[in-house]
């Protein structure tokens, strides 16, 4: 049972209305798409009619999105259609930051929406889960970057040309410590190794260390920046999942390619 939604808090069982019945014609025209909107409006407020009423109606209209082409699966779509009623409409009824409804089609681009976000997720999920010895092996999420409009094909070929042009500081920079294969060895280790000069200088203009407060800002001035700009990246805090996922890319092919060689 769900906790109140209306407001003389009669209690409304999420699988009794989730298991009635959908005529996906019987509801069709003005008149449904009329009550989508008031019921919509007055979500917080209906009754346990009003809502089985509001799910037969609104069900085929979102059945009917435009979605990518893996929905095309009807048993996939509506598990999408199901899910995005639930947490969406029913279960938030009263929590919802969502503002009123003036045309139920608008309720296409909600469903559109809601697919990117659980794409997105679970998307995250994965690049989260991946550990430094993982890398060289990990799948470089070709839907996230195609969503974005980037080419993975194009963009691994890119970031073989940019490893190719660093030096063999910025290599093992990024070899050995960004990218590493285990257990990341510091900076200023390297740079003793290596008897690199200026190496805080060298490793801030590859883009691998920030001072402080910097986060997006200026991050385009430095090497890497400035490729994830060259692939279609954007350095913004809402693409903060594929940048993740280009980065994953890059360090595949870091490890790919001998610290030594060109």
């Amino acid at each position: 049972m769900l906790s109140a939604l209306f407001a003389n808090s009669q209690q409304l069982s999420e699988k009794h209305i989730l298991e009635r019945p959908v005529t996906m014609d019987s509801t069709a025209g003005i008149d449904a798409n009329a009550r989508i909107v008031d019921y919509w409006n007055r979500r917080a407020a209906l009754n346990e009619a009003e809502w089985v009423d509001f799910y037969r109606c609104v069900i085929p209209l979102l059945m009917r999105t435009r979605l990518p082409v893996e929905y095309n699966d009807a048993a996939r779509r509506q598990a999408l259609v199901m899910d995005f009623f639930q947490d969406k409409i029913l279960i938030n009824a009263e929590t919802s930051q969502a503002g009123p409804l003036r045309f139920a089609h608008a309720l296409h681009g909600y469903l559109q929406n809601y697919e990117k976000d659980v794409r997105r997720r679970e998307s995250r999920e994965e690049i989260s889960e991946v550990e430094p010895e993982q890398i060289g092996q990990c799948d470089p999420h070709a839907d996230l970057l195609g969503e974005a409009g980037i080419d993975v094909a194009d963009a691994m070929r890119s970031a073989d040309r940019f490893v190719a042009t660093l030096d063999i500081g910025e290599r093992a920079y990024l070899h050995e410590h960004a990218c590493a294969d285990g257990k990341a060895e510091p900076v200023y280790k390297i740079a003793e190794r290596l008897a690199l000069r200026n190496f805080h200088h060298l490793a801030k203009r590859l883009g691998i260390t920030r001072s402080k407060g910097e986060t997006y800002r200026g991050y385009e001035k430095t090497k890497i920046g400035a490729w994830l700009l060259s692939v279609g990246g954007q350095l913004h805090p809402e693409w903060r999942e594929e940048l993740a996922a280009l980065l994953i890319l890059l360090c595949r092919q870091v490890r790919l390619r001998p610290l030594g060689g060109r």
